[in-house]
């Protein structure tokens, strides 16, 4: 069992099936990883320091910001790909932070959009790893933690 899984596992289910009517599908397997990856990121500072990182295709994204904003997902912008995949990281991230130690704060989020797949946040490591089946898409939820020498 990873830290916090189950309880990630449920925030990020909540989260999107409320604000996206969306439903998320656990996954056991770690899918091919798609050509264009959206990435968003929150960090957690305090007495427990690291990250919550989501990611997914970019043509999820796009299809996210449709539901978000009311547009069909093709109208979708990039700034409104870009807002609606960081308000649902700081809403998955603030969740989580709710079951970190405290004192402990959230940043705002960082979200960009590429070809590599892998995204790090330097001086982390991976602590959990959630993936869901979002409508035949994958979408990934990781937890990451400050390491404590300060390298990934």
């Amino acid at each position: 069992m990873q830290f916090l899984e189950e309880e990630i596992t449920q925030v990020a289910s909540t989260v999107w099936e409320t604000v996206l009517g969306i439903s998320l599908v656990r996954r056991f397997d770690l899918p091919p990883a798609p050509t264009r990856v959206v990435s968003a990121c929150v960090q957690f500072t305090g007495a427990w320091e690291g990250a919550c990182l989501i990611e997914c295709s970019a043509e999820f994204a796009r299809r996210a910001a449709g539901a978000m904003f009311g547009v069909e997902p093709s109208a979708a912008s990039v700034a409104d790909t870009q807002d609606a995949m960081g308000e649902l990281t700081n809403m998955t991230g603030g969740n989580v932070k709710a079951l970190l130690p405290e004192p402990c704060r959230l940043s705002l989020p960082t979200v960009f959009e590429g070809t590599d797949s892998l995204t790090r946040v330097p001086g982390s490591e991976v602590v959990t790893t959630v993936v869901f089946d979002c409508e035949g898409t994958a979408l990934t939820v990781r937890l990451l933690k400050k390491s404590p020498n300060g390298t990934s």
